[in-house]
């Protein structure tokens, strides 16, 4: 019998409209780490994982902060894990990385830059 797990955080497409096996997952619009089927290295057919809070300076992300899992779901709950974890270590999100999301985002609504002097 399989193991039942739930999602706990948002988790979306990394690249809409291609037919890639590629995830993002997101706390509060805080990148928290990234799954996708490998169809490349040696590790072809597994689904590889891997944690990521950088835009949280100071974030104490546990070791090992990638690998590989049979399934995509497995590679999913790892992902999640590794965030917990870290946020545990860390203690609390500090309002600036709030301040650095909301800063990116409104960057990236204005990229790519419009050209100077209307041609």
């Amino acid at each position: 019998m399989s193991e039942i797990w739930k999602r706990k955080y948002e988790w979306r497409v990394t690249w809409p409209g291609e037919n890639l096996k590629d995830w993002v997952a997101t706390h509060d619009r805080l990148i928290i780490g990234r799954v996708r089927l490998d169809t490349t290295s040696l590790h072809a057919g597994k689904y590889s994982w891997s944690g990521n809070c950088s835009s949280w300076w100071g974030f104490e992300g546990p070791m090992p902060h990638s690998g590989w899992e049979l399934e995509a779901w497995q590679a999913a709950k790892r992902v999640e894990g590794w965030y917990d974890e870290g946020c545990a270590a860390t203690g609390p999100r500090p309002a600036i990385v709030d301040a650095i999301i909301t800063s990116l985002e409104e960057r990236m609504a204005n990229w790519p830059p419009k050209p100077k002097g209307g041609y």
